[in-house]
């Protein structure tokens, strides 16, 4: 049993934990609730688009080496992500350039910066006056919109390095054919090396002791093992206002309020695709256009001419749709690209090719999208990186310390340093 390794979840972190633990000749068996794997790794093909629709994860945010050494190995091809940035406040169209009145200040006071406390309160503390009222904007609006981080909530902290460096962005990649593909190389090497997966498997007890455990599934199946890695998202550890989706017996009250300590944020994403790219009109280098309104963020998907907007609500934004049927939100992107674009409305629901919404916080086996950091999530995360009597293993995105939180290079390394601490012990 001491070589027999249970994995939960068959997303990222699953997947990359257990390609390691199988070339080193442990048995690994890997219970998936959804009937695929990946995870928030999902390359759709729906009917109607002429394009693989990237239901969440869709870039490679810069030089990450674990996930371009992958798509390397695989010989899945990527390419730089192009196109110009462009903001729209009150219908007129900035280069993404245009200076922020203060936002020298703000990186003054954030380098100066010794004692953490949440993004509201930095605000509030440095920036209280109504000379300020734009800076306080744009900071919530990227707090939330890119990192989905609720600013009431949030450590400011966490966010510094990434803000004082926002003049230095890494490039950015698209992957040919999508993450699925990733996926599937993922899996594949698995199975070659004999791993055993379960699908529509979602794990209800996991009862333990020192070097052996059981998982109970809701069907009431069992799987024993030596030990165990747990790769859940993080939603599903914080639904139900802590009530975790897998009890554990004898119970780890110290990792279940650690997982209540760390942000999670939620994201609806809109594919729509058009007959014509009709923003070329606009801007013909259009890359990615952030806005106020509902959807206020979408990109193209250049240099690949393609007829397809994506469009982007984040954090705490996201939370006030929750719920919607998709045919409302469906409804809610047009109105922002009508508002964007200054387009009548008929004009762009004649030119919808294909469309579909995906609602991660409503998803059952995600409940949200990715992490970001609150004043206790480093603490949190310290003492959920150690494993439990050498027998419970944690991993997943949420648990990654490094430049790149919030990505499928975050999962992938959090499952690679997971099963070094499992074959460790």
């Amino acid at each position: 049993m001491a070589s027999s390794v249970l994995i939960i979840g068959a997303g990222a972190a699953g997947l990359m934990a257990a390609r390691d633990l199988l070339a080193q000749g442990y048995a690994v068996t890997i219970l998936e609730a959804r009937n695929r794997a990946g995870g928030r790794m999902d390359t759709l093909h729906p009917d109607g688009f002429t394009v693989p629709v990237e239901a969440d994860a869709e870039f490679v945010h810069g030089q990450l080496p674990l996930t371009l050494g992958l798509l390397q190995e695989a010989g899945i091809a990527y390419t730089p992500v192009q196109g110009r940035m462009i903001e729209v406040r009150k219908g007129r169209w900035h280069r993404q350039d245009h200076f922020v009145e203060g936002w020298d200040i703000l990186l003054e006071h954030l380098r100066g910066l010794e004692h953490d406390m949440t993004i509201r309160d930095f605000l509030n503390t440095h920036f209280p006056e109504h000379r300020f009222d734009e800076l306080r904007r744009s900071v919530q609006r990227f707090a939330e919109g890119y990192d989905g981080a609720d600013i009431n909530k949030a450590s400011i902290l966490a966010l510094r390095h990434e803000w004082i460096n926002e003049g230095d962005e890494e490039e950015e990649y698209h992957i040919g054919g999508g993450y699925g593909k990733l996926t599937d190389f993922l899996l594949a090497h698995c199975v070659s090396q004999r791993c055993v997966l379960h699908f529509n498997t979602p794990v209800k007890e996991v009862h333990w002791k020192a070097g052996g455990v059981e998982a109970i599934t809701t069907d009431g199946r069992s799987f024993a093992a030596g030990k165990v890695i747990v790769t859940i998202p993080l939603g599903l550890w914080q639904e139900n206002a802590g009530k975790n989706a897998i009890d554990f017996i004898p119970a780890i009250e110290p990792q279940i309020t650690a997982f209540q300590q760390i942000g999670f944020s939620s994201v609806i994403k809109a594919s729509l695709e058009f007959k014509q790219p009709f923003w070329q009109e606009y801007e013909k280098e259009l890359g990615f256009v952030f806005s106020e309104e509902i959807f206020p963020t979408w990109w193209t998907q250049l240099p690949h001419p393609v007829p397809l907007l994506t469009g982007w609500i984040n954090g705490p934004q996201a939370n006030a749709f929750a719920q919607l049927p998709p045919e409302k939100m469906l409804q809610y992107a047009l109105y922002s690209l009508s508002a964007i674009f200054g387009l009548p409305l008929i004009f762009l629901e004649q030119q919808l090719v294909a469309w579909r919404i995906t609602d991660w916080g409503n998803d059952p086996f995600s409940r949200g999208a990715y992490s970001y950091d609150m004043l206790p999530s480093k603490t949190a995360r310290q003492l959920l990186q150690q494993p439990v009597s050498n027998t419970l293993y944690f991993a997943g995105e949420a648990l990654y310390e490094g430049s790149h939180p919030g990505t499928v290079e975050a999962a992938l390394v959090s499952g690679r340093e997971a099963a070094n601490k499992l074959m460790a012990n």
